[in-house]
C-alpha cells in the first residue's frame, strides 16, 4: 500500500504546524508533527480529528499573594489549541486564568490572579475545546505576603543629639518564614540612623539639626518571596543643651540629752547632675528643697532632726538628706535612734550598743544621682562613756563612724562641679557630736560641725544653700538645722533669657559663652 503522503488521493499533507497549508479548504487533512495529530481545517480553524482527554501532570511557578499577577506553566499531554486552564479552590469555585498560552501539546503557560489563600490548595483543570479535561488535585498554593504588625506613620518625636532605640519593627508571615527588612529602593534613613535587618530596630543618633524636622522613609517587610512596604516617619526637635545641678535639702542634726552620748549629724540632701537636650521653649518646675529642722533639746523621737525637702527639675528629683538620729531620755542607754534615711542618710546616735545610720535613697541610676548611708556609732563595753555620734552622710562619701575615743564622726565629703564657671561644692553631710576632745568636722568643710561639750560650743550650721547636712547636738549644746538645697542651670548664651517667676529667688553667675541661673529657695515654671 502507498504511504498515506504520496497516495493516487493525492496524500495527506505532513509537517509541522507552522507548516499547515496557508489556503487550506473547510474538511482538508493535515497530519501535524508538532502536537503530534492527524488535524482537521474546519470553521474553527485546524483541529483535532480524534478528541483526546489532556492531563494535567505537573506544575511549576509560584503564585505571590504580593504580585498583581502569576505566571504559571501547566505540563502535561494532549493539550490543544484553544484550551482554557482554571484553578478550583476549596469553596469549589472555579477561577478563569487571566490568558493561556498553548506553547505545545505538553505544555501551557497560565496567567492567574485574584486568587485568595483562603481557598487554598487550589486543583488545576485544562479543559480542551471538545470539553474533555484533565485535573491535577491540591497543587497551587498560595505564598501569602508579610503582615506588618506596627502601624504606618510617626515612631516618634526625638531629642537630638540623643541616641534612640526604637522597638522593633515588626511583621509577621502566614508560613512562618522568617522576616527580613530593609530600606525601600528610592528611600532612605536619617543619617546616623541604621535599621537591623533581623531584628527590624531603628537605632542610632539623630543628626543636628537647627529647626524640628521629620524624616519620611518606607521601610520593606520580606518573606523571601513577597515584599511589602510600609511608610513611617521619625520627628527630630531642635534643642539645646542644658546642664543641671539639683541639690536637695540637707538633714537636720538631732539633739539629745544624755550626758555620754553623742548625737547623730544629718545627712546631705540627694545630688542629681548631667546634662539633657530640651526642645526650644520648653517649660520645666523648679522647686528648692528646704533644710531639715535641727532636733530639739529632750532627747527620743523627738529630738531626732528632720528630714531635708527634695530639690526638683523637671524630671529630675533630689531627695531630701536623712536627719541625724538621738538617744532617748531616761533609759540608761538601752535604746538607740538611728539616722533617717534620706537622700544620703543622717548619722546615729550612739544610745544602747551603738546605732545605725540612715541609708541613702537617692537613685543612682537617676542620671548623675549620689547620695551615701550615714555613719555609725560605736558604744565601748564596760558601761563606759558612750562614743561619739555618726557622721551624716555626704554626695561623695558615707558619713563618718563615731570612735570609741569620744570624737564624733565626720560627715561625708561633697561633690564639687564648675557650673557656675568655678570649681563649688553642693552637698556634705555633718559631722556627728560627742562628750568630749572634739564634734565631728562637717564634710568637706561645707557640713555643719558637730557641738563639742568639752569645749562648750554647739554645732555650726552648714554653708547655706549647699543641701548639707546639719551638725549634731550634746546633751547641753545645741545641734544645726540643713542647710537648704539649690536648683543649677546652665545653657548657651545663644539661646534668650529666662522669664523667672516672682514665686523663686535666683542670682546669675558669671560662665563665658552661658546664661547661669541659681535658684536658692521657692518653686515655680521656667520657660526656655
Amino acid at each position: 500500500m502507498s504511504d498515506i503522503r504520496t497516495s493516487a488521493l493525492g496524500g495527506i499533507p505532513f509537517g509541522e504546524s507552522v507548516g499547515r497549508p496557508a489556503q487550506a479548504q473547510l474538511g482538508q487533512p493535515y497530519f501535524n508533527a508538532t502536537q503530534r495529530r492527524l488535524e482537521l481545517y474546519t470553521a474553527n480553524g485546524w483541529q483535532n480529528i480524534v478528541s483526546e482527554t489532556p492531563s494535567v501532570t505537573g506544575i511549576s511557578g509560584a503564585y505571590l499573594q504580593s504580585n498583581n499577577t502569576n505566571t504559571i506553566t501547566v505540563v502535561g499531554t494532549s493539550f490543544s489549541e484553544g484550551c482554557t486552564v482554571q484553578a478550583i479552590g476549596t469553596n469549589g469555585i472555579l477561577y478563569d486564568a487571566d490568558s493561556t498560552t498553548v506553547n505545545s501539546a505538553i505544555e501551557i503557560i497560565a496567567v492567574f490572579s485574584n486568587l485568595s489563600a483562603q481557598y487554598e490548595p487550589y486543583d488545576i483543570r485544562v479543559t480542551n475545546l471538545s470539553n474533555l479535561y484533565g485535573q491535577m488535585n491540591n497543587v497551587l498554593y498560595i505564598n501569602e505576603s508579610p503582615i506588618w504588625v506596627t502601624p504606618s506613620g510617626s515612631l516618634g518625636s526625638f531629642n537630638q543629639p540623643v541616641s534612640i532605640t526604637l522597638s522593633a519593627l515588626s511583621a509577621t508571615d502566614a508560613e512562618s518564614s522568617p522576616i527580613t527588612y530593609s530600606v525601600a529602593s528610592g528611600s532612605s534613613l536619617p543619617s546616623g540612623i541604621s535599621l537591623n535587618s533581623s531584628t527590624g530596630v531603628i537605632s542610632g543618633n539623630l543628626p543636628t539639626i537647627s529647626s524640628t524636622t521629620t524624616y519620611t522613609f518606607t521601610i520593606n517587610a520580606s518573606d523571601g518571596a513577597n515584599v511589602v512596604p510600609r511608610t513611617f516617619s521619625i520627628t527630630s526637635l531642635a534643642t539645646f543643651a542644658l546642664e543641671y545641678l539639683v541639690v536637695a535639702g540637707g538633714g537636720g542634726g538631732a539633739w539629745g540629752n544624755i550626758n555620754n552620748d553623742g548625737n547623730g549629724g544629718g545627712g546631705a540632701g540627694g545630688l542629681v547632675y548631667g546634662t539633657t537636650y530640651l526642645p526650644y521653649s520648653s517649660s520645666l518646675q523648679v522647686v528648692v528643697g528646704t533644710g531639715g529642722s535641727a532636733g530639739p533639746s529632750g532627747g527620743g523621737f523627738s529630738s531626732q532632726g528632720s528630714n531635708g525637702g527634695n530639690s526638683i527639675l523637671g524630671s529630675y528629683t533630689a531627695l531630701g538628706g536623712g536627719g541625724g538620729g538621738s538617744d532617748m531620755t531616761g533609759t540608761s542607754d538601752a535604746t538607740v535612734l538611728n539616722g533617717r534615711s534620706g537622700g544620703s542618710g543622717g548619722g546615729a546616735s550612739t544610745s544602747g550598743s551603738g546605732g545605725v545610720g540612715g541609708l541613702a535613697t537617692q537613685p543612682t541610676s537617676t542620671s548623675g544621682g549620689f547620695g551615701n548611708n550615714g555613719g555609725y556609732a560605736n558604744q565601748p563595753g564596760g558601761g563606759g562613756p558612750g562614743g561619739g555620734g555618726g557622721g551624716g552622710g555626704g554626695a561623695g562619701s558615707l558619713g563618718g563612724n563615731g570612735g570609741q575615743s569620744s570624737n564624733g564622726g565626720a560627715g561625708g565629703a561633697g561633690i564639687s562641679y564648675s557650673i557656675t564657671g568655678s570649681s563649688q561644692f553642693y552637698a556634705a553631710g555633718g559631722g556627728g557630736s560627742s562628750w568630749t576632745n572634739s564634734g565631728g568636722a562637717g564634710g568637706s568643710s561645707i557640713g555643719g560641725t558637730g557641738a563639742n561639750r568639752v569645749g562648750a560650743t554647739s554645732a555650726t550650721a552648714p554653708v547655706s544653700n549647699t543641701g548639707s547636712g546639719g551638725g549634731g547636738g550634746s546633751s547641753t549644746f545645741a545641734s544645726s538645722a540643713g542647710a537648704a538645697g539649690v536648683v543649677i542651670i546652665a545653657y548657651p548664651d545663644s539661646r534668650p533669657a529666662l522669664t523667672v517667676p516672682g514665686t523663686l529667688t535666683y542670682n546669675q553667675p558669671t560662665r563665658a559663652g552661658y546664661r547661669v541661673y541659681r535658684f536658692t529657695a521657692g518653686s515655680g515654671t521656667v520657660t526656655f
